[in-house]
């Protein structure tokens, strides 16, 4: 069913042409589907609108006075709906973040001032937790997960790479000396992550492709900031994501050993439930995320030029 909105939309297009089978073609219509519209118009006021020729189409003076003032409704509808489709595409509401730890105190909290001020109408819920948060259960619109996924009701878009070395303390390079081969690590201390499915047995990328040790060690830990603490202190040889141990090599607190290897890189992403429509505020705040943590990321930045493999 046509409504007086399509109907006075037929009737100006009409005018803009002079012609029933111009306005049809742009309209998509038929000549007879346009006449009979404006025919229609016509009945409803009780008024001859268009006077019909055999050369063109012209309007009667009711015709023009009534083209006049229908013109700024439609003007006025059109300025409505652009106005109300420009609200919805402005990033507003608020917006449930998880993101772990030391990432979010980091590289995410002190951003949050740049994204709110670019976005006024948006307001920040964030969560800062190690735990695996399921997003879906738990009402999250949104959350930052370093390493592999696996939860195939979610949603990830890459934010940047993630690099993982080994490092150590110059007083334990100074007491136990430096590995000099990958097999050199079953005679150190090390100290190991046990978020990995593995946490004794580490497998390195090198000149010579992938190398696997298996070590050993008297500290074990699930939290990064421990793991980075540990071998500060000279307990032994750790696995470092840069983006953790980034202050520590610039300051010299620890060092790299084996430089001409790294664990096999993965990824930072952001994660958001598959099952709904992307809402505009999820997909300004990734799109944030992204301009700022694009590759290389700033934490690798720092090391360039002053730390080796940078």
């Amino acid at each position: 069913m046509v409504t007086e909105t399509q109907e006075l939309l037929v009737f100006h297009t009409v005018v803009k042409h002079a012609s029933y089978a111009k306005a049809a073609e742009e309209l998509s219509l038929s000549p007879s589907g346009v006449s009979r519209i404006v025919t229609r118009i016509e009945e409803r006021l009780g008024v001859r609108l268009v006077q019909r020729t055999t050369r063109k189409l012209a309007l009667t003076e009711a015709g023009s006075a009534f083209h006049a003032r229908t013109a700024q409704i439609l003007m006025d509808l059109a300025d409505a709906e652009a106005e109300v489709q420009q609200t919805l595409r402005r990033p507003r509401g608020n917006l449930r973040m998880s993101v772990p730890v030391v990432f979010g105190h980091r590289y995410v909290v002190p951003m949050l001032g740049e994204l709110l001020g670019r976005y006024p109408e948006l307001a920040m819920d964030l969560s800062l937790s190690n735990r695996f948060v399921d997003l879906i259960e738990e009402g999250m619109d949104l959350a930052i997960r370093i390493g592999s996924l696996g939860d195939s009701r979610l949603m990830a878009r890459r934010l940047c790479v993630n690099r993982r070395v080994l490092v150590a303390a110059p007083s334990y390079v100074a007491r136990y000396g430096k590995p000099k081969t990958m097999q050199d690590l079953v005679n150190h201390e090390c100290v190991m992550f046990s978020g990995f499915s593995r946490p004794r047995e580490w497998k390195l990328i090198g000149p010579e492709g992938p190398v696997t040790v298996t070590v050993s060690g008297r500290v074990m830990t699930d939290n990064v900031e421990v793991l980075t603490g540990a071998s500060k202190q000279g307990l032994g040889i750790a696995v470092g994501a840069t983006m953790s141990v980034n202050l520590a090599l610039l300051s010299g607190e620890l060092v790299r050993v084996l430089e001409d290897y790294e664990f096999e890189q993965t990824a930072v992403f952001a994660v958001y439930p598959s099952g709904r429509q992307l809402s505009t505020k999820v997909r300004a705040t990734v799109d944030f995320l992204v301009e700022k943590l694009d590759d290389p990321p700033m934490w690798d930045r720092s090391l360039a030029g002053r730390v080796p493999g940078f």
